[in-house]
């Protein structure tokens, strides 16, 4: 459904079949008016909810030419009828005030003392057509006492002037990020460590006494004597060196945002002999505002 928003002020308004109807002069809330001209007899009203689509800055409605044309005519009649009934009724009313100062001026008894002398039975049907007529004219009174409410509020027009105003939202984005990054660096390191082994010290020594040698084979033999030493085995283990912590704060700033924005402003303009509005801001001495 089509809103207030997405009609505006002078766009053309064409029926179903593509028949121009007129222009868009007027926006309520909930409906627009279209001006009056050879096809309407007076300001047509248009609830948004009659409006097909708008194309091409055109609004075409969801009625077609010929049913639009029933509701101009009805409207013609209504105030064509009504114009022949309060004729009748003023003629009518208007013959019975010359009959009856005929009377008066003829020295008629019976008016002068205010009583009123039945009509002959020729005249019954004159009376009853004279009643019904004013039975008539009440009526049409009453209706034209309504209609002349309905076009007292048909006739003020109301106008919009819009403003564009800025609405502030925030929303989350990410603005930068901070990267840790970390190399692997070799580096040697030098540890002491003391190492022990086992070395040959040879002595000789000289045997003074004769003693016997016992189990004395005298072959050729070798005689292995092992030497030890320790050696560095090198293993190496992970540990927990350091801890890199990073805090985020939260920093409030104020900025300004600086956007256009577009209102309308209104001038109005008379042509013709017409009676020129008076502004609030008037000097005492402004000849529109004495009296005559």
């Amino acid at each position: 459904m089509f809103q207030r928003k997405d009609v505006r002020e002078g766009m053309a308004v064409r029926s179903i079949d593509n028949e121009k109807l007129g222009k868009v002069f007027a926006i309520g809330d909930d409906a627009f008016h279209i001006e009056r001209g050879l096809f309407f007899p007076k300001d047509y009203r248009v609830a948004f909810s009659e409006v097909s689509e708008i194309r091409d800055g055109e609004v075409i409605l969801n009625r077609g030419k010929d049913a639009l044309q029933q509701v101009s005519d009805a409207e013609r009649a209504k105030g064509t009828a009504g114009a022949g009934m309060a004729a009748g009724a003023m003629g009518l009313a208007s013959e019975r005030t010359t009959k009856t100062e005929t009377r008066v001026r003829n020295g008629d008894p019976d008016i002068s003392r205010g009583t009123v002398t039945p009509l002959p039975s020729a005249n019954l049907g004159t009376d009853a057509s004279y009643s019904a007529n004013m039975r008539a004219d009440t009526d049409l009174k009453r209706t034209d006492s309504r209609l002349d409410k309905e076009l007292r509020r048909d006739d003020d027009i109301s106008i919009p002037v819009h403003r564009e105003k800025l609405s502030v939202e925030k929303r989350d984005t990410q603005a930068g990020e901070l990267r840790v990054h970390k190399d692997v660096v070799e580096e040697e390191e030098v540890v002491k460590v003391p190492l022990r082994h086992e070395r040959v010290r040879v002595e000789r020594r000289a045997v003074t006494t004769e003693r016997p040698a016992v189990g004395a084979t005298f072959k050729e033999e070798t005689i292995v004597v092992p030497l030890h030493a320790e050696e560095v085995d090198i293993t190496k283990r992970s540990v927990l060196d350091e801890e890199v912590v990073i805090h985020k704060d939260v920093v409030e700033e104020e900025r300004r945002i600086t956007e256009r924005v577009r209102h309308e402003n209104v001038d109005i303009r008379t042509e013709g002999e017409v009676d020129a509005p008076r502004t609030l801001n008037a000097p005492d001495d402004d000849p529109s505002l004495r009296r005559s």
